[in-house]
């Protein structure tokens, strides 16, 4: 098992591909000139994946291409079907995302064009609604009805008229200012807007407008004949927003002409006449896109937007309507360089990094000279670089090239002002992906030549780590004090790398057996972890590694005890986060503290934000060592590995463990290296512990071999031949 895990589900996992699966486009830091060419849709779609790597392509069809309607219903059959499947799976949440994803299929212009009716979407969203109104979640249950009303057969669209109605009228019936006229409408125009804000059909829009003018004129009354003073002032305050939130509406429905006839049932503002003339201006452009984009700049969400005061439907519906203005501004013009550079933001925003990398080298080719276009660039490839590199490590590798070239032009173009991410941490990336994989000499030639060009802590990090796990201490020594060297550009980020670096300093001088030095740099480092963990902007998710490092600190300083408070402190602050629960079991696990860490698989099993395969490992281990130490199984434990139904290799370990599979067939059943050495050090526990320590040491010794340095198997096996001890009790901190 890999020592660093994700307790992310199928769904979280396919979002975080959208961010980067697609493959690029062919390029290099001076492409050739050309327009973006339109990619072929595919046949089928089989997984996540691939719909993530066909959605980045999709994004970049222009909305007048005839390949769109083919791409899209190759998109929405897989969206469908893996909507049923996560309903049978008692999934609703990720059936709710995917049905999303269905509806960013059509722009808003699209929605308003011909009647479609998709029978297979109606059906999936129908069982959305049915599954949300049963349990009073009104905001889906409206989604779901948009979705029918769009794209349903006469009786469809009116059977979902009707049930829209009947939720309108619950949501405003149980609003705690059901009896104020001019906030009885509030929690139902924050539906509203949240579904419009990513599905601007036409329904929705007129119904939210409806909404708006009713509580325009409701305002206007009560303004005008409350006596009650601060009334009369939010009053008229809201009929004064009233012009502005459907300018925003229209805009995000991509509807100047729809805004118009709007704006004509309300009286507006002076704020909103002007940013009527900017709509004016962006719609009779015809010499650049400078209209197009000064009006989208009104609307593109800045930092102060996201503070939590902000309404997360506001904010999308900013970068909707910044993508439709910038959509435009291509289509019109599309040499204009800034055109391509706003809608590469927006298309990043909306997860959809390679689509985005499209635009931002067209940016580039048009323009080279736009600072803002190569940092952009280079942050997007480093993320999709990231991405991909954990699905398609050759795929990775062979960008490097490209990536070469790109780096050097912009060092040429940008001397003065650095463009990070550069190329020292795409190289770590490539060279921690291999490590993983276990070809651990490539990326020590990787991580060499990236500190060559550009010390980073990182990649000496990772280097110090391979040379300690090779036994070249003095080595992993001399790249940990380079580390401790390095400048950096805050206070916690130097905190947490001295923190690093002084941690491994003592674990390497505890392998050399000074134990003097090994205790000062752990004081050290207690110290320094004490400062990032009292931090007050400290994330909770830092925070809990953070504890988890001082508890690992204070286990080999002898305080078992306030460790296992530390790691107990972690589950509660990172909740939910997978590292949280197996780190510390893996660090309790290694040393033979079965008590404690059956309570964080305790603490685990009944989670259901956790992998089922991570709770197996955790099972696994407890299963071992109670035999080990000669204790009873625990009947959790028991009743976990028994009941286990999931993942081929994690299934097989169980069996194995149970004496149901034996480690012939279990090793034959390996598919790669990892898989290997985790089957020969589980069987390796197994004879050791049966009296066999020769044949044990013998698979341990093949553990080693092949070289998975970042799986927790292959750490154990090297402590257990170091100590020439499998421990039978917990093992004293040393």
């Amino acid at each position: 098992m890999r020592l660093f895990l994700s307790g992310t589900s199928p769904l979280t996992a396919w979002l975080a591909l959208l961010l980067a699966a697609a493959p690029l486009l062919p390029a290099c830091a001076r492409a050739p000139r050309g327009e973006l060419q339109a990619p072929e849709a595919p046949k089928s779609i089989p997984d996540l994946d691939h719909f993530a790597l066909a959605l980045n392509q999709f994004a970049l069809l222009p909305e007048n291409s005839p390949k769109r309607a083919d791409f899209r219903r190759v998109l929405l059959d897989f969206l469908v079907r893996y909507i049923d499947k996560t309903l049978d799976d008692k999934r609703p949440e990720e059936a709710v995302e995917a049905l999303q994803f269905a509806a960013g299929l059509w722009r808003p212009s699209e929605l308003r064009g011909p009647r479609q009716i998709e029978p297979g979407l109606c059906a999936a969203a129908h069982r959305i609604y049915v599954a949300a109104a049963r349990r009073g979640n009104e905001s889906p249950a409206l989604f779901a009805a948009a979705i029918e009303q769009q794209f349903g057969d006469d009786d469809v669209r009116k059977r979902a008229i009707a049930s829209w109605t009947e939720i309108e009228g619950w949501v405003v019936r149980n609003s705690p200012f059901s009896d104020e006229p001019v906030l009885r409408h509030e929690e139902l125009e924050e539906s509203l807007e949240e579904i419009a804000a990513d599905f601007p059909a036409p329904f929705v829009v007129q119904r939210l407008t409806d909404l708006y003018v009713a509580r325009y004129e409701a305002a206007i009354e009560v303004a005008s004949s409350s006596e009650n003073l601060e009334l009369g002032l939010a009053a008229r305050h809201r009929a004064e927003v009233t012009g502005y939130l459907v300018t925003r509406l229209y805009l995000r429905a991509d509807d100047f002409d729809g805004a118009g006839q709007a704006l004509a049932r309300v009286e507006l503002d002076m704020p909103t006449r002007k940013l009527m003339e900017y709509l004016d201006s962006a719609r009779n452009a015809k010499k650049s896109a400078r209209p197009l984009l000064e009006l989208a700049r009104q609307f593109l969400p800045d930092d102060e937007d996201m503070s939590e005061r902000i309404p997360p439907a506001f904010l999308t519906q900013g970068w909707g309507i910044v993508e439709n203005l910038a959509r435009r501004a291509v289509q019109r013009f599309p040499d204009d360089p800034f055109a391509h550079l706003l809608l590469a933001r927006a298309l990043r925003k909306a997860g959809l990094v390679d689509a985005s990398i499209a635009h931002l080298r067209r940016t580039v080719e048009l323009k080279e000279d736009i600072f803002d276009a190569w940092q952009d660039l280079a942050s997007m490839q480093q993320t999709s670089l990231e991405r991909i590199a954990a699905i398609d490590l050759d795929a990775a590798l062979a960008r490097m090239p490209q990536l070469e070239k790109f780096h050097a032009r912009a060092v040429e173009l940008w001397r003065d002002r650095p463009i990070r991410p550069g190329l020292a941490e795409a190289q770590y990336t490539l060279a921690e992906a291999l490590y993983e994989q276990g070809s651990v000499d490539r990326a020590k030639d990787l991580l060499q030549r990236s500190v060559r060009g550009e010390p980073q802590p990182a990649a000496l990090d990772l280097l110090g780590t391979i040379e300690f796990k090779d036994g070249k201490v003095a080595e992993a020594r001399r790249h940990y004090e380079t580390l401790l060297g390095l400048p950096f550009d805050n206070q916690l980020l130097r905190l947490r790398w001295e923190t690093q670096g002084r941690a491994q300093l003592a674990a390497i001088a505890r392998r050399e057996g000074k134990t003097a030095e090994a205790q000062q740099e752990m004081q050290t480092a207690l110290r320094q972890l004490n400062k990032l963990i009292a931090f007050p902007s400290i994330p909770p998710g830092e925070r809990a590694s953070r504890l988890i490092d001082r508890g690992k600190l204070l286990f080999h300083l002898g305080d078992v005890e306030q460790a296992v408070a530390d790691f107990r402190q972690a589950r509660d602050t990172a909740d939910g986060r997978a590292e949280a629960y197996a780190e510390p079991m893996i660090f309790l696990v290694s040393h033979g503290y079965y008590d404690e860490a059956l309570a964080i698989f305790r603490a685990a099993a009944p989670r259901e934000d956790l992998r089922g395969s991570l709770k197996l490992y955790f099972a696994l281990w407890l299963h071992e060592m109670a035999a080990r130490q000669n204790r009873p199984q625990d009947p959790g434990v028991i009743a976990f590995l028994e009941a286990y139904k999931g993942e081929r290799w994690p299934t097989r370990l169980a069996e194995h463990a149970q004496g149901k599979l034996s480690f012939d067939d279990l090793l034959r059943g390996a598919s790669d290296s990892g898989e290997r050495a985790e089957a020969y050090f589980y069987e390796a526990l197994r004879r050791w512990r049966s009296g066999n320590a020769a044949g044990a040491k013998e698979l341990m010794r093949k553990v080693l071999g092949t070289r998975r340095m970042a799986f927790f198997e292959y750490d154990m096996a090297q402590s257990y031949l170091e100590w020439d001890d499998l421990p039978a009790k917990a093992r004293a901190p040393r």
